[in-house]
């Protein structure tokens, strides 16, 4: 039964994500999985205000075999575990530094200098070294993922990625053909400290775009402003000539037939001028089609 549901797990994850009962589910999983982890993390570090010394290394290996807990920074910062540095628990707070920003491979370099997971916290490390791959590629070859993961078949790669997608850690497909992971969304890990000044710098290019770009916005508004203002303007001054050349027309008509003689030609020349007028109105609006006419 367990083979035969992690098969259809796997047929799920290998659909495209336009079903958007799928797309809506996977997205309510990842809700409720990231609130339960803030839940538990916020547990953990009302404990450790309390906990002191090797009782805070066994705090660490706990929050570490959590299943919901992926992200470690706000238990890092609090000032018991911090205290754990220069003692003999210090190498559970350098464990806990490379859960937060290292990957697997970064674990295996130093794993002399650190304590033996566990195989629940080796397959979350795992994860964490998916996730932070899905950050720096849309596409990842199962090739990259079992050399990074240090695993041994592409059915062990695939089981893994799809704890992860269930888990809400990210949202992608498993395109087997190409033997790659597309990745469509991942979760954050918690920054570095030596990544936030890169980061600011990022926000701020980012800013400067985004004022360039209003700026942009605004001048071409202006500008069509501008234009509609003007188109305006020339058709009261087309209906303000209609209506002097009528009136002229009328005037000239009268004097030479009388007023009731001459009406069934001034309504003819009405309507030659109404003509006219429509005709420029339908200029100004071919000349908004294209982007510049005036605003109803």
């Amino acid at each position: 039964r367990s083979f035969w549901r992690r098969d259809s797990q796997r047929a799920w994850a290998n659909q495209a994500t336009g079903s958007c009962s799928a797309t809506s589910l996977k997205r309510d999983f990842a809700v409720m999985d990231e609130d339960a982890g803030a839940s538990s993390l916020q547990q953990f570090c009302l404990l450790a205000k309390t906990i002191k010394g090797p009782g805070c290394a066994n705090l660490i290996s706990q929050a570490l075999d959590h299943p919901s807990i992926f992200v470690f920074a706000e238990l890092l910062d609090m000032a018991n575990i911090q205290a754990l540095a220069g003692t003999q628990a210090e190498s559970s707070l350098e464990l806990l530094k490379l859960f937060a920003y290292g990957t697997w491979q970064d674990y295996k370099a130093r794993a002399g200098q650190l304590p033996v997971l566990s195989e629940v916290q080796m397959t979350k490390l795992k994860k964490l070294t998916v996730v932070t791959l899905s950050t720096k590629s849309k596409a990842i070859p199962y090739d990259t993922l079992m050399r990074e993961l240090e695993v041994n078949s592409v059915r062990e790669v695939e089981d893994l990625l799809i704890d992860c997608i269930y888990g809400g850690l990210l949202q992608g497909k498993l395109d087997q053909q190409a033997g790659q992971l597309e990745v469509h969304y991942c979760i954050g890990r918690d920054i570095h400290p030596s990544e936030i000044e890169s980061m600011c710098e990022m926000l701020g290019q980012w800013h400067q775009n985004s004022i360039e770009l209003l700026n942009c916005i605004n001048a071409k508004i202006e500008n069509y402003s501008h234009q509609c203002d003007a188109i305006r303007g020339e058709q009261q001054d087309l209906d303000a000539k209609i209506e002097t050349i009528k009136a002229n027309v009328r005037a000239q008509q009268d004097a030479a037939d009388g007023i009731g003689g001459g009406s069934a030609d001034v309504e003819g020349f009405d309507e030659d001028m109404d003509k006219m007028r429509k005709s420029g109105r339908t200029k100004g609006k071919h000349t908004h089609s294209l982007g510049i006419g005036p605003r109803k």
